[in-house]
């Protein structure tokens, strides 16, 4: 849900958060042991989530088969559930995009998930051929909201340059992505203050969070009036290079060789 929530945050809409709704589709080896349990225990986390967080979930699919009889065995599928946002965007032209600016200010990062850097279900993790024992959660749906809402408001008043949510790939591929569309574009960033020491946790852990930049230098006082910790991550410059800082750790990377990555 937050992850849907986060791709459409960047769209100005009419109400805020009030003018989302979800929709839910669900693929199942229903009528399997402990599968029935484990999807009445994901239908409710998802139902009080979406309650708490005052959205709705009109509509969806089923597919509650999802088992394969071979000869010699039988193959279940896990059970995973697909969430679709959407919401009336009543301006277009406020719509911000994925791409810093050079002159767009100081780049900012919030992080959604109120819980620790954790792997378990990342990119990174299947890059090892694992899976990971714990996956980042959304601990205050409260501040979900309170950030969605708050970002929905500075988008209005023209205050945001760029954003991108942090969802596959963690917060190196956000920061990364972020260079992509423009040539000859870096950034300076220093992650000292997210204390994590682990530095791949930090930059392949999917926590949901979000990255934006502003040239508003009251934005800091703006969210701490709303109770919303905003850090200040570095600046933007013109180069091919992304630097990274975390205390005494400090690595490069090269924009121009990982884009090309990243289109094949």
């Amino acid at each position: 849900i937050t992850e849907s929530l986060t791709n459409l945050i960047w769209a100005p809409l009419k109400d805020g958060l009030k003018s989302v709704s979800l929709s839910a589709n669900w693929m199942w080896p229903a009528k399997n042991d402990g599968e029935n349990a484990r999807l009445y225990e994901a239908v409710k986390s998802i139902s009080e989530f979406a309650i708490e967080l005052g959205i709705n979930v009109p509509t969806g699919k089923d597919s509650m088969s999802m088992k394969q009889k071979y000869k010699d065995k039988n193959v279940l599928a896990p059970g995973t559930v697909i969430i679709s946002s959407v919401g009336h965007c009543n301006d277009i032209t406020k719509i911000v995009e994925p791409v810093f600016k050079r002159n767009g200010g100081h780049i900012y990062y919030i992080n959604l998930s109120e819980d620790a850097y954790k792997l378990g279900g990342s990119s990174f993790a299947q890059t090892q051929n694992k899976l990971g024992s714990e996956a980042p959660r959304v601990n205050d749906s409260y501040k979900l909201k309170n950030v969605f809402n708050s970002i929905q408001q500075l988008i209005i008043e023209n205050k945001i340059s760029a954003g991108h949510d942090i969802s596959a790939g963690g917060l190196i591929t956000t920061l990364l992505e972020l260079c992509f569309s423009d040539n000859n574009l870096g950034a300076e960033i220093n992650l000292t203050e997210l204390v994590e020491n682990d530095i791949i946790k930090l930059l392949m852990s999917e926590n949901s969070g979000l990255v934006f930049q502003s040239s508003d230098d009251s934005i800091v006082h703006f969210f701490l009036d709303k109770n919303i910790h905003c850090i200040p991550i570095g600046t933007v410059k013109e180069s091919n290079e992304l630097n990274i800082t975390n205390g005494t750790q400090k690595y490069i990377f090269d924009i121009p060789q990982l884009r090309d990555a990243w289109y094949e």
